[in-house]
C-alpha cells in the first residue's frame, strides 16, 4: 500500500503544468463520484440503468486515467473525449431514470459545464461549452415535453439523491478550485523569485556578485541628478565618495596561475568590498570591468572615506588562498568626493587618474587629493 501511495505521489510531483494537475484531479474526482454514486444507487434501490450508468462512468474514467498516464502526448484528445463522454452521454443518460429535474443530476450538469472551462482552452473550449449547454438544455426540454420518459423517485430516494449529488459536486468544486488557487499561488511565488533573479542578472555581475557597471552609473545618475527632490538623503552628493580599485599585477597572476584561479581572486576581493559597503547608508560595491572595482561610499569627511578605503586594502592584503598559500594579493586605488565635480564623466576621470597615480607610485596604496598616498605599513 505504501509503495502504491509513493508511486502516486511521485507521479503527481512529476506533473509540471497546472493544466495537467487539473486534468488528473478531475479524473480522480470523477472516479470517486462514479464509484460513490454506484454504491449509493444500489442502496437507494434506484433504477438499474442509473446504477449501470454510474458504474460505467467509474470504469470509463479509470480506463481514461490509465491511458492518460501511458500516453501523455495525446492528452488534448483525452480531455476532449472525457468532456464528450460525460456531458453528451453519461449525464443526459442518468438524467431521465433518476427523476429528471427533481433529481440531483442538475448539479452534475453544472459540474459538467465547469469541467469544460477548467480542462480545455481556446476556441475548442467555447465550442464544447456551447455544445454541452445546448445538450443539457435539450435534455431538460425533452423531459419537460415528455414526462413519461422520466422515472419517478420516492421522497426518500429524492432526498438521498440530492444529498449525495450535492456532497459530490461540492467536494469536486472545492477540490479543483483549491488546486487551482494553490497552484496559482505557487506559480505567483515562483514568478516573484524568477523576477528577482532576472533583476539580479540585470544589475549584478555574474562572477563577483557585485553590482555591475550599468547599475553603478544608474546610481550615479541619481546622485548627480539636477533635481535634489528626486534624490534620497542617503544619496546626497555632499557625503558621497567614489573609490576606484585595481588588483595589482593581475595579468601576471592570470598568466601564472590560470584564469580559473584569477576568477577566484576576483571573487575574494569582491567579497571584501561587498562586506565593507553598507546598503542602508546608500553605499554600494560594483565591478567596473576586468579587475577594476568601484565603491560608492558615505563618510563625514574625505579623511574618513580614505581611511575606510585603506581598511579595505589592508583586508585584501591579508587574503590567503589554499591553491597558492604564498600569494599576496594587493590593490591600488583612488578616492574622490562626489561634490568635487558636477559631471559623472569628469568625476570618473578624476578617480581613474588617482588610481593610475597609485599604480605609478609603487602599487598597494590609496591616493586622494587631500594628502600623501596611504601606504601599507611594513
Amino acid at each position: 500500500m505504501n509503495g502504491f501511495i509513493r508511486k502516486i505521489t511521485q507521479f503527481w510531483g512529476s506533473l509540471e503544468s497546472l493544466d495537467e494537475r487539473i486534468y488528473f484531479m478531475t479524473l480522480f474526482v470523477a472516479n470517486v463520484a462514479g464509484l460513490v454514486c454506484s454504491v449509493v444507487g444500489i442502496f437507494q434501490g434506484l433504477n438499474l440503468s442509473v446504477v449501470l450508468m454510474t458504474a460505467m462512468i467509474f470504469v470509463f474514467t479509470m480506463i481514461l486515467s490509465v491511458i492518460s498516464i501511458r500516453y501523455p502526448r495525446h492528452r488534448q484528445m483525452q480531455k476532449v473525449l472525457m468532456v464528450l463522454a460525460i456531458n453528451f452521454l453519461f449525464f443526459p443518460s442518468i438524467f431521465f431514470p433518476s427523476g429528471g429535474i427533481y433529481s440531483g443530476v442538475i448539479l452534475f450538469f453544472l459540474a459538467g459545464l465547469f469541467l469544460v472551462g477548467i480542462t480545455l482552452r481556446g476556441s475548442l473550449s467555447w465550442i464544447l461549452f456551447t455544445a454541452s449547454l445546448l445538450v443539457m438544455q435539450l435534455t431538460l426540454y425533452i423531459a419537460h415535453k415528455h414526462p413519461a420518459l422520466v422515472s419517478p423517485m420516492t421522497e426518500q430516494q429524492h432526498f438521498l439523491d440530492v444529498q449525495t449529488t450535492l456532497f459530490l459536486s461540492g467536494m469536486s468544486v472545492y477540490a479543483i478550485t483549491t488546486l487551482i488557487l494553490t497552484a496559482y499561488d505557487r506559480e505567483r511565488r515562483h514568478n516573484e523569485v524568477l523576477m528577482e533573479k532576472l533583476r539580479n542578472l540585470s544589475t549584478r555581475d555574474a562572477l563577483s556578485g557585485l553590482y555591475n557597471r550599468r547599475e553603478l552609473f544608474r546610481r550615479l545618475e541619481i546622485v548627480y541628478n539636477d533635481h535634489p527632490a528626486e534624490r534620497s538623503e542617503k544619496l546626497s552628493r555632499d557625503h558621497q565618495y567614489i573609490a576606484m580599485f585595481d588588483v595589482d599585477n593581475f595579468k601576471h597572476l592570470n598568466d601564472t596561475y590560470g584564469h580559473s584561479f584569477g576568477d577566484t581572486v576576483l571573487a575574494a576581493v569582491a567579497h571584501v568590498l561587498d562586506e565593507s559597503a553598507d546598503p542602508k547608508r546608500g553605499e554600494m560595491a560594483s565591478r567596473y570591468g576586468g579587475e577594476e572595482f568601484v565603491c560608492l561610499l558615505t563618510a563625514s569627511s574625505l579623511e574618513e572615506a580614505v581611511a575606510r578605503v585603506d581598511a579595505m586594502r589592508q583586508k585584501i592584503d591579508m587574503l590567503r588562498f589554499k591553491e597558492v598559500p604564498e600569494l599576496i594579493v594587493t590593490i591600488s586605488g583612488g578616492v574622490v568626493p562626489c561634490n568635487s565635480e558636477n559631471d559623472i564623466k569628469q568625476i570618473m576621470h578624476n578617480v581613474d587618474e588617482l588610481l593610475y597615480e597609485a599604480k605609478a607610485g609603487g602599487k598597494n596604496r590609496i591616493c586622494s587629493k587631500m594628502a600623501q598616498p596611504v601606504l601599507k605599513q611594513e
